[in-house]
């Protein structure tokens, strides 16, 4: 089963974080781009069969078009 979620790469000071924003909220970070990438991959490979196993319902994923990064990445602001 092929699944394809959008996923928002955030380049932070230490490497990237990565948010599945449909999943809630699922994420991963790694210190390089492609490090996070193939981090992502494994994150939600991993995630989904974990659903399936559990029979829990796997969402849809959004419209690339539904997705605002800069709102996610506000949400993500640590509280103080």
């Amino acid at each position: 089963m092929l699944s394809m979620y959008p996923a928002c790469f955030f380049h932070e000071d230490n490497g990237y974080s990565v948010v599945f924003p449909d999943l809630n909220w699922l994420s991963t970070c790694g210190d390089t781009f492609e490090e996070s990438m193939e981090l992502a991959v494994e994150c939600l490979a991993g995630y989904l069969h974990t659903c399936q196993m559990d029979g829990d319902n796997i969402p849809k994923p959004s419209k690339l078009s539904d997705i605002d990064p800069q709102a996610i990445a506000n949400d993500m602001i640590p509280l103080k």
